[in-house]
């Protein structure tokens, strides 16, 4: 006898069978994957994207449900309204951005329009947030239309699924409670449908679909189920903090990226300068806004012992020249000095320095930065790399290189790829760099060179280029020099010069990715200096090694990446685009260069020397009032900290959304681990009510009846304990005998006839299973 479960055709006024449970699924789960977008905050404001979810999901439900309608303009009416859906949703953005036009819609799509034809619309947030939503719209009412109509679950999570593993894929620390919700709903989805498609077909065909046979289809979705949710939470991305990292090429992991580019918008100055990305670049421009974007770079893991900063050296600001550009700190000539590196070969310097530290690092390049795919970065200096290379130097010696300015990995491969780097590191004391004096060898002259001139202690004076154009004009020169006499004034040596310029710009000056831009007429490095006083890490690099060399201090500049953020799970420092950086190094005789922190970003701190070697980086313990300084000289094991990208500049945006929390990810792994310990429980029990042989069907009809309240006496045969039980639970009777009856022939018949029992058995177990089971629980109701 078929289940009532099994009719297809529903009665008038009716929902078609299995329509509540599976929009009880369906529902949660599109809000799901909504909430998870929104925790990535990939657009400032998409705590508007549960909202707009949900209504498409619940307005296409509606439309699947309604038989009479049929699907080609159900889906084309829903397309359609995606636009609208997604403007409603980001009114809020759309009304900041456009406080003129944002109640005509028109003229906001003109505006975007012309956005996009000019290459700004990376500036417009609200623009990023409409798409976002309109998409979500169409994430919503998909889901639910395949779902509830169609009854394919698989073909609605196309574009749900994929934003969804983007996502966890890109902030998989952040995405666990949601992983598990979403692995639990889409495997109870597909079992659901797949079950409900099961009694279609049984009932078409006009075969009849036992209990035991439901029992057995949903003993195995749930083990499946099981199964899978252990794998989500034991295996990749739950157990890394993010997977992308070993992912080196393929389309998904472009995807991924394009959508971080996306993330944080900021917006942009009036000047004539466009917004770029906080990228790695081969010179220091001083333009208007950036935002940081979170694509990973590289890896890294330390061997052994380092008390260094980690900075990763890239290329070595030498020159200092007025381009296209305006006025800017530039790599020096690349084919001044070149020299082959072989595999595994040591690098021997010109000179030598005293109190250096030695390290080596381990580093993963899974994305050589644009223009510079060439680069190996490292901390410090260069000692010896396990990977054929190239050293250039602008400040070559006759047989040996003074510097490395740009260490490039030699064949196609370029800076990809894995390598370990030996290096040193300046460790020298305040007292040792302040005892330095100023005996300065001669190859570091050009690096005193303030604006090309000869003569950089008298910039008033007229004096012949050394190479190239002026660097700023003669005014803006002298006004740097003054600033850097009077923040001197009084300081005897180098060291406490530039200590008391690094001081000056980190206390007197506002970190900023959108510094406003100075007026036409005016230097970059002026209006920084003496208006705005806001600005991103080149404006406080260039600043200090202008100030530095208006001094006749050797300075140069480095462009790199900072530390990165440390990955407990993963076992690695991640490096990421958002860590680019620009910081100041200046020369010192017997000690080489050391670096300076001029940048005051509540990320980067002054780096601090030899007793408290280890850099206050975003994972040191090293700035931490309360950490007992570590005066060994060497790193240890650095304090984990989970950091995050940074915010940008996302302006005050966001519209007040529908967004339902997941429990966090200590809550989600109890929950988990309660209901695998209760799948497993129902999946034991389920066993256990379905034996295979005729002895177990006894002994579970013993059980039971005991539970019910008829327990067997002792002495009494099968045929008076089914006869009994007949009479104790009457809906029972006629199961009951028949099983005793059965049950009898095989225990007591010969062989050949008691083995012909066993069917029969099974079939009144069947029967009769379920009557006890109902019966146990009245008793346990009644005793509640």
């Amino acid at each position: 006898m078929l289940s009532a479960w099994s009719r297809t055709r529903p009665l008038r006024g009716r929902l078609p069978d299995g329509t509540l449970p599976a929009a009880a699924m369906t529902l949660p789960l599109a809000l799901c994957i909504a909430n998870s977008t929104t925790t990535a905050a990939w657009v400032p404001g998409s705590q508007a994207v549960g909202g707009v979810t949900m209504v498409a999901a619940v307005t296409m439900g509606i439309l699947a449900v309604i038989r009479p309608v049929p699907w080609p303009p159900a889906l084309g009416a829903g397309l359609l309204a995606a636009p609208g859906a997604g403007y409603l949703a980001a009114s809020g953005a759309i009304q900041h951005a456009h406080p003129g036009p944002a109640g005509d819609p028109l003229a906001v799509l003109a505006t975007w329009s012309s956005h996009l034809l000019s290459g700004e619309t990376a500036a417009d947030v609200s623009f990023f947030l409409w798409v976002l939503c309109s998409l979500f719209w169409v994430v919503g009412g998909w889901l639910s239309w395949c779902v509830l109509r169609w009854r394919q679950p698989l073909l609605g999570l196309v574009p749900g699924a994929a934003a969804f593993a983007t996502t966890v894929l890109n902030f998989p620390a952040d995405q666990n409670g949601y992983t598990f919700v979403f692995l639990g709903l889409t495997l109870g989805l597909l079992l659901w449908t797949t079950y409900l498609r099961s009694l279609e077909s049984a009932s078409r065909r006009r075969v009849k679909l036992s209990s035991d046979a439901r029992w057995d289809f949903w003993e195995t979705g749930v083990a499946v189920m099981v199964g899978v949710i252990i794998l989500g939470i034991f295996l990749p991305p739950l157990s890394r903090s993010d997977s992308t990292v070993d992912i080196e090429n393929g389309s998904f992991r472009g995807w991924a990226e394009l959508q971080q580019r996306l993330n944080h918008p900021v917006a942009f100055g009036r000047g004539a300068s466009s917004g770029t990305s906080i990228g790695f670049s081969a010179d220091v421009p001083l333009g208007g806004p950036i935002h940081k974007t979170g694509g990973i770079v590289m890896t890294y893991t330390i061997e052994g012992t380092y008390g260094g900063p980690r900075y990763f050296r890239g290329l070595n600001m030498v020159r200092t020249a007025n381009g296209r550009g305006g006025p800017e700190w530039r790599y020096g000539d690349r084919t001044a000095a070149t020299q082959p590196l072989p595999k595994d070969s040591g690098l021997a310097y010109a000179e030598t320095y005293d109190a250096q530290g030695t390290g080596a690092f381990k580093i993963q390049m899974l994305k050589p930065p644009e223009g510079a795919a060439d680069v190996l970065f490292y901390p410090g200096s260069v000692t010896r790399i396990d990977r054929p290379a190239v050293a250039r130097s602008a400040a070559p010696a006759a047989d040996r290189l003074l510097t490395v300015d740009r260490l490039s990995g030699a064949g196609r491969q370029g800076g990809a790829g894995t390598y370990k780097v030996n290096v040193a590191y300046p460790n020298p004391t305040e007292d040792q760099l302040l005892q330095a004096g100023t005996d300065y060898p001669a190859w570091v002259v050009p690096y005193t060179n303030f604006s090309n001139l000869s003569n950089p202690q008298a910039v008033g004076t007229v004096a012949a280029p050394l190479s190239g154009n002026n660097y700023r004009s003669r005014a803006t020169l002298q006004r740097v020099r003054d600033l850097a006499l009077k923040v001197t004034e009084g300081d005897a040596t180098p060291y406490a010069k530039a200590q008391s310029i690094e001081t000056y710009l980190r206390s007197n000056y506002t970190y900023t990715l959108s510094p406003p831009p100075p007026p036409a007429d005016l230097d970059p490095i002026e209006y920084f200096l003496f208006t705005s006083k806001a600005g991103y890490c080149e404006y406080f690099a260039t600043a200090m090694g202008d100030m530095l060399r208006s001094l006749g201090i050797p300075t140069r500049l480095v462009n790199g990446y900072g530390p990165g953020t440390y990955e407990e799970r993963l076992g690695r420092y991640v490096v990421r685009e958002s860590d680019a950086h620009t910081w100041v190094e200046a020369y010192f005789p017997r000690y080489g260069w050391v670096p300076y922190e001029p940048t005051a970003d509540g990320t980067y701190f002054p780096i601090a020397r030899a007793s408290l070697s280890t850099a206050c980086a975003r994972d040191s313990t090293a700035c931490d009032p309360n950490a007992v300084p570590d005066t060994s000289g060497a790193q240890t094991a650095p304090k984990p900290i989970k950091g995050e990208l940074d915010p940008g500049d996302a302006g005050g945006l966001g519209n007040r959304g529908f967004h339902f929390p997941v429990p966090a990810n200590g809550i989600a792994g109890l929950a988990a681990i309660l209901l695998l310990l209760a799948a497993g429980a129902g999946l034991a029990i389920s066993r256990y009510l379905r034996p295979g042989s005729v002895g177990g069907v006894w002994r579970r009809t013993a059980l039971l009846a005991r539970l019910a309240g008829v327990a067997g006496l002792p002495g009494e045969t099968p045929l008076e304990f089914g006869s009994r039980l007949g009479r104790e639970i009457p809906e029972a009777a006629a199961p009951a005998g028949a099983l005793a009856d059965r049950f009898t022939v095989a225990a007591y018949a010969p062989r050949e006839v008691a083995v012909t029992s066993r069917e029969a058995v099974l079939e009144a177990w069947e029967q009769l299973r379920p009557l006890l089971l109902r019966r146990v629980q009245g008793r346990l109701r009644f005793a509640t």
